[in-house]
């Protein structure tokens, strides 16, 4: 299929020149409440809400503990030392929520010209023992069954077995880059790749546009699909994107998430740094014209609302912040500035150093947790 010729990227930039009044208008502060989770005073490095929505799972940097705290009745009920990474990890359960998949954070991301390679480590969730440990792979997920690890390792994709560890079935994807999602319903995988000469070839928008189509081929990646139960190509997204970093399949099957980041070389910005989380329709595997940027400092944090109205993006300005969206339009809603007024009653030593937060929707979807060094922020969203 053709891919589109829409320039996704111009698009998002006008989206924030057209709604860059909207968010200054409507940023929020007042309707907050700060807390811990803990009498520790870690810094929280990662943070999601459990399949049935009781739960929150927040992971620290160096060794200190992951808690699964109820953040209905505001105490920790299981702790556990995990990880041990110095600048912590990313958490985000199974979906059976038998399992937590812990990936490897740093306190500088690595370059986004180039392929991410870090540890990850799948433990149980109710008792924090490690299942399988994983070094130097691009990605892992865990199967909506709970049954497997999908991991992504150069260009080999495996299923491990969790409870034996070993190697079920695997296939070569040749072109993969960083990122794999799967289905909620197991029967498919997403894969990040880089556009092979035939595929570019085939594309009619290159025909006579030699230059393009090697620019394309050096700075842009697509998104392929799989069929589980062969191993066969279902479909290539019809659209190039900057180099993907993390690929997200919405619980409802409906749509994937691609984050992805512009190669130094092909960026329009002239400071800062460009973020897109581009969206992809699940049912025909076709790209959207829906984009949410964000001008964070690291792989910005995400979260679609449990009822599919509003896309809840971690940003940057002077200080860290919030976006909430429209899910359907792309509209810029309300923004929360986590400002100097906030930083007051945390020490220098208690803040994060490299100013990372992570998101969670409540489950009515009124209100946003969020990591704001050792505490937590409960943000309750404007009445509309």
């Amino acid at each position: 299929m053709k891919i589109s010729k829409i320039n996704i990227r111009l698009f998002a930039l006008f989206a924030a020149i057209l709604f860059g009044k909207l968010l200054n208008a409507q940023t929020i502060n007042a309707d907050y409440e700060k807390f811990r989770a803990s009498d520790a005073k870690y810094i929280q490095s990662g943070m999601a809400m459990s399949p049935d929505q009781r739960f929150m799972a927040i992971s620290t940097i160096q060794s200190f503990p992951l808690y699964i705290y109820d953040f209905q009745n505001r105490k920790v009920v299981r702790q556990f030392d995990v990880g041990n990474w110095y600048a912590g990890s990313r958490v985000s359960w199974s979906k059976r929520g038998r399992c937590l998949l812990l990936q490897q954070l740093f306190y500088l991301d690595f370059s986004k010209n180039k392929d991410r390679e870090v540890k990850f480590e799948i433990v149980d969730a109710e008792s924090g023992n490690s299942i399988l440990r994983f070094d130097n792979y691009h990605d892992v997920a865990v199967s909506p069954d709970d049954q497997y690890a999908v991991t992504l390792s150069g260009n080999t994709i495996e299923f491990k077995n969790l409870n034996s560890g070993k190697t079920d079935r695997s296939f070569q994807v040749p072109n993969a880059t960083n990122s794999i999602c799967l289905s909620p319903d197991g029967k498919y995988l997403a894969v990040s790749e880089r556009p092979d000469d035939n595929f570019l070839k085939s594309d009619p928008q290159f025909r006579k546009n030699k230059k393009g189509m090697k620019f394309t081929k050096k700075y842009k990646q697509v998104v392929t699909v799989y069929r589980l139960s062969d191993f066969s190509l279902v479909k290539t997204v019809n659209e190039y994107y900057d180099n993907i970093y993390r690929l997200e399949w919405s619980n409802d099957g409906k749509h994937i998430f691609c984050l992805n980041i512009p190669h130094a070389k092909a960026t329009t910005a002239t400071s800062g740094r460009q973020n897109f989380v581009s969206v992809i329709d699940a049912a025909d595997f076709e790209a959207t014209r829906i984009v949410f940027p964000s001008n964070s400092n690291f792989e910005p944090d995400f979260r679609l609302s449990h009822g599919g109205k509003y896309m809840g993006v971690v940003s940057w300005g002077k200080f860290p912040e919030i976006r909430v969206h429209d899910f359907e339009t792309g509209q810029a809603l309300y923004r929360f500035e986590m400002s100097s007024r906030l930083f007051e009653g945390i020490s220098k030593m208690d803040m994060p150093s490299d100013g990372r937060v992570f998101i969670e929707f409540m489950p009515d979807d009124q209100s946003i947790m969020a990591t704001f060094g050792n505490q937590l922020l409960l943000w309750k969203l404007p009445k509309e």
